[in-house]
């Protein structure tokens, strides 16, 4: 893909989750690694160990959010989440509850 854009809030998510950048920065990052993606399944991808939402529009790739670095199988982690009605902690801060 040539052309992409990066959302206001796929750009807020990477920089909570992943880490801070400027935007022009995330931006060429993502042209470098937009060409090979480590994974691309069912509506996500991963560009240079980091999980993203997407979708493309005429031929446009479009970011819709940042999940962040994980090691896990994202798309199938949140398919089970759905199936089960649960829920993924993204975060990696504490838990409600825990003590």
């Amino acid at each position: 893909m040539n052309e992409f854009i990066l959302t206001r809030h796929a750009f807020e998510r990477y920089c909570q989750r992943v880490e801070r950048i400027k935007r022009d920065e995330l931006v060429e990052l993502l042209r470098q690694h937009a060409e090979r993606p480590t994974h691309k399944k069912r509506g996500y991808i991963e560009l240079a160990g980091v999980w993203w939402r997407y979708g493309i529009r005429d031929s446009v790739l479009i970011l819709y959010t940042c999940y962040g670095r994980h090691h896990m199988d994202l798309p199938a982690a949140i398919r089970w989440a759905k199936r089960h009605r649960d829920r993924i902690n993204l975060g990696g801060g504490e838990h409600i509850g825990s003590r």
